[in-house]
C-alpha cells in the first residue's frame, strides 16, 4: 500500500506541479490536487509529504527512482492517521490484482504521457537554479515556487483524463476492473470520462 499511495501523491505532486504560470506554493499545488479530485487526503494532509520530498525534486528532478524512493518515505512518514485506511486499499487492490507489477508496468507508460509538462517544469527549475540569486533554502523555495506554478497551470482535468485513457489501453480487462474498484477509494472519479472506459 506504500508504493500504492505514494505513487497516488506522487501522481499528485508532479502531474499537479502546475496553476499558472506564476509562482505558486506547495499549498496551492494540494489545493489543486484536491480540486480535481484527490480525496484521500486534504490539502493540508498533503502538505507535509510536499514538503517532504521537494528536496529530492528540486536536487535530482530527473532521478525517476529517487524520487519514486524518497515520494514512498515521504507518503509512509507522514501519513500515520491515514495508517489503517491505507493498509485495506493496499490489502484490497492486492486481492484483486498485484499492484507492484502493475505500478512497474504502468511507469514508463505515465512517464511517457508526462514529457511535455516534465520537459517544462525540468526548464523552469533549471533555469531558475542558473539565474535566481538566492542561496540555499530560500533558492530551492522560490525556484521550486516556480516550477509549481508552470505545473499548476499545465495540469487540468482533461490532461488527467488523457493520462488516464492512456493508461487504460495499457492493462488487462481485470487489472483495469480493480483500478475503477478503488480509485473512487482515492479520487473523486465524477467528471473523469475515462473511469468509465470498458476493457
Amino acid at each position: 500500500m506504500a508504493k500504492f499511495l505514494a505513487t497516488v501523491i506522487l501522481v499528485s505532486s508532479v502531474a499537479f506541479t502546475s496553476v499558472s504560470a506564476a509562482a505558486a506554493t506547495k499549498l496551492k499545488v494540494c489545493e489543486k490536487a484536491v480540486n480535481l479530485g484527490l480525496t484521500f487526503y486534504t490539502a493540508k494532509e498533503c502538505e507535509p509529504i510536499l514538503t517532504c520530498i521537494e528536496p529530492t525534486l528540486y536536487n535530482t528532478p530527473e532521478d525517476t527512482a529517487a524520487i519514486i524512493d524518497k515520494g514512498k518515505s515521504c507518503v509512509i512518514n507522514n501519513s500515520m492517521s491515514k495508517a489503517l485506511p491505507a493498509l485495506s486499499l493496499y490489502n484490497g487492490f492486492n486481492g484483486c490484482t498485484d499492484l507492484m507489477a502493475l505500478l512497474d508496468k504502468l511507469t514508463t507508460p505515465f512517464m511517457n504521457q508526462c514529457k511535455v509538462p516534465i520537459n517544462k517544469c525540468l526548464a523552469v527549475l533549471n533555469n531558475c537554479k542558473k539565474n535566481n540569486q538566492k542561496t540555499g533554502a530560500a533558492k530551492q523555495t522560490a525556484c521550486m515556487n516556480n516550477v509549481y506554478g508552470e505545473g499548476i497551470a499545465i495540469v487540468t482535468k482533461a490532461f488527467i483524463n488523457k493520462v488516464c485513457t492512456a493508461l487504460s489501453k495499457k492493462m488487462t480487462s481485470k487489472e483495469w476492473g480493480c483500478c475503477k474498484t478503488y480509485a473512487p477509494k482515492v479520487v473523486n472519479v465524477q467528471g473523469y470520462a475515462c473511469y468509465n472506459i470498458v476493457i
